[in-house]
């Protein structure tokens, strides 16, 4: 596998990015996109690279992933050091007893906690295992109030992320770390972006790096205010589901594919769109795997609503336990969704 290409996914995940505070993603983003095409920012932080095609007239795709991911913002310093915090974006609170994380203070610094809960031994009978997160609090050793403000520089509203190791196994060729979701699907848009900018297409290739999608789309409602294209791929991180206990017939198994959705609650993939990708990933050999799902959803249910409508279908690469501190991901499922949406932006004999 390319050293550079997993270098590139191990800087964007290991970076700090919860919704509303993208930043260090973003310059990273940026740092890789730069000579690609004309590089934008709006208002909100959406990151916008437009590449320009080798026909004037052509038709213009877009295609988006997320920087943002789920963390939690402190809510309260407690007298005896403890924090309490509240999540940004969906967490399941089973995962989070015990789990380190980074508290960013503010000096921009990350200060190592763990996130604690009432020992069992000192549960009664009647009081439920599994937490609520207003239960749990984070250590980070203050011995009191004052420690935590005046010797970590901590404060109401700093921020913090999920604390895991990203690692390369070279046997299985798979990662593992934080924030797959979607960081992989940035990483994917940049290695689309230089392989457009080496070899131009006849559209007009336009990549937007979106805030905010975890806390309810923000970034894509803005972007859709004045994004103009003919169709729309958006790219994520999406739940795989072959682990034991899952269903009995899994449609995003790890290893087997991209991702390539046809339905979820928020969104109906373009039936057309659907189409096309089906005849270029046989033309190509790209090996996809197609879902319908039951929940969730994506700046899709944004994106295929603006202007007049914009044709869209949510691609990904399948992660396991996303959602939590630490997921998996297969590298050849990675090299696929690149390899597709390339295709998608080489086509020429397509319009939906």
């Amino acid at each position: 596998m390319n050293a550079e290409m997993i270098e590139l996914i191990g800087q964007l995940i290991q970076a700090a990015g919860p919704s509303g505070y993208e930043d260090a993603v973003a310059d990273i983003i940026r740092s890789h996109i730069s000579l690609c095409g004309n590089v934008s920012t709006d208002g909100i932080g959406n990151i916008i690279c437009e590449i320009p095609g080798k026909n004037p007239n052509g038709p213009r795709r877009l295609f988006v992933a997320h920087t943002d991911e789920i963390g939690f913002m402190v809510s309260d310093i407690l007298e005896n050091g403890f924090l309490r915090f509240t999540p940004v974006g969906g967490w399941n609170a089973r995962t989070l007893p015990s789990s380190s994380v980074d508290v960013i203070n503010t000096l921009g610094e990350a200060v190592p906690g763990v996130i604690g809960q009432i020992p069992p031994h000192f549960l009664s009978k009647n009081s439920s295992q599994v937490p609520e997160i207003e239960e749990l609090f984070i250590d980070i050793g203050a011995k009191d109030r004052t420690q935590v403000v005046e010797l970590f520089n901590i404060r109401i509203g700093s921020i913090i992320v999920p604390f895991g190791r990203f690692h390369h196994d070279q046997r299985c060729q798979t990662l593992s770390g934080k924030a797959f979701d979607d960081r992989i699907g940035v990483a994917a848009l940049i290695e689309l972006g230089k392989k457009v900018k080496e070899s131009p297409c006849d559209a007009t290739v336009v990549l937007a790096f979106t805030v905010q999608e975890e806390v309810g789309t923000r970034g894509a409602q803005v972007l859709a205010n004045y994004i103009e294209a003919d169709v729309a791929i958006i790219v994520e991180g999406a739940p795989a589901d072959d682990v034991p206990g899952g269903p009995v017939n899994p449609q995003t198994c790890m290893g087997n594919g991209a991702h390539v959705r046809i339905f979820d609650p928020t969104h109906i993939g373009n039936p057309k769109l659907l189409q096309t990708i089906r005849n270029l990933t046989g033309e190509h050999h790209i090996a996809i795997q197609e879902a319908v799902r039951k929940g969730g959803g994506t700046d899709a249910m944004v994106l295929a609503l603006a202007n007049k409508g914009i044709p869209s279908v949510v691609t990904g690469v399948p992660v396991r336990y996303a959602h939590s501190h630490t997921g998996m991901i297969a590298l050849s499922d990675y090299v696929n969704l690149v390899e597709l949406l390339y295709a998608i932006c080489r086509d020429s004999s397509w319009n939906v």
